[in-house]
């Protein structure tokens, strides 16, 4: 017999399926694979649902209602695409749109865009969200020193020793179902693997920020933390994946603010 195989998603990280998709990327104003909502160039571009405050002629967005891309709307934004002939004009279509050229996967008839180019939770979440908050918390997200001082949610070198000396004494008690132990997160989290941003997201964060990191903070935490363990879940239900598109929205609010 034909057994026949058809391509249904990919998966890979941000710069990848950019390429993979000819898309303008994540540096550009139209970075979004999702939707069409534009960056705001702020030393970087970047991409707040309100703009920032005495920004003229910007737009804002609901972020529980963006506008999202199609297929339908990829077909015609390629098909402009290919009927643009002077360098100019293609150059201002593929800013607008976010979009270079036609993928070589279009041809597939089982493929769509966007939505058979899925989010990687190890890239988005793990080595991403997870990396950079602790990075706030020890104020060292900002390149600029003086935008990480005095902020209330920034731990100081004390408690990072305490919660590092106490992930280093649990190495030996924790079963080795469980995983890989912890290394200490305060010496070693610049070279920390996927799997051990999964354990410190899942497992260790919350036990170890309790009563350290302010209530406001901890709590908003706690909504990422939650929505990831859902994620992990071997079969999720519909209300599952409601559950966890309110917690990872209420977190960006969280944040935002």
């Amino acid at each position: 017999f034909i057994l026949k195989a058809h391509v249904l998603s990919w998966s890979g990280d941000t710069p990848g399926l950019t390429k993979l998709m000819c898309f303008t990327g994540h540096n550009s104003y139209k970075g979004c694979r999702y939707c069409n909502i534009k960056g705001i160039c702020v030393k970087h571009v970047y991409f707040p649902t309100i703009p920032p405050i005495g920004s003229n002629n910007l737009m804002s967005y609901d972020a529980n209602n963006l506008p999202l891309r199609s297929h339908e709307e990829y077909e015609k934004m390629i098909r402009n695409l290919n009927c643009i002939t002077t360098q100019q004009a293609i150059e201002s279509l593929q800013r607008n749109y976010g979009i270079k050229n036609q993928s070589i996967l279009y041809d597939l008839p089982s493929i769509k865009f966007p939505s058979s180019f899925a989010l990687d939770i190890m890239h988005l979440m793990f080595e991403n969200v997870a990396k950079y908050m602790v990075k706030h918390w020890f104020g060292v997200f900002f390149k600029n020193v003086g935008e990480n001082s005095n902020k209330p949610y920034i731990l100081n070198k004390t408690i990072w020793t305490e919660i590092g000396n106490l992930m280093h004494t649990a190495r030996k008690m924790i079963p080795s179902y469980l995983g890989r132990p912890p290394r200490n997160i305060t010496l070693y989290y610049n070279s920390y693997k996927a799997e051990e941003w999964m354990a410190w997201i899942i497992m260790y964060s919350l036990p170890l920020l309790k009563d350290k990191l302010p209530i406001k903070y901890y709590e908003g935490w706690a909504l990422f933390v939650k929505a990831v363990r859902l994620c992990k879940k071997l079969c999720l239900f519909e209300e599952d994946i409601s559950e966890i598109k309110i917690l990872l929205l209420n977190f960006y609010k969280h944040y935002e603010k």
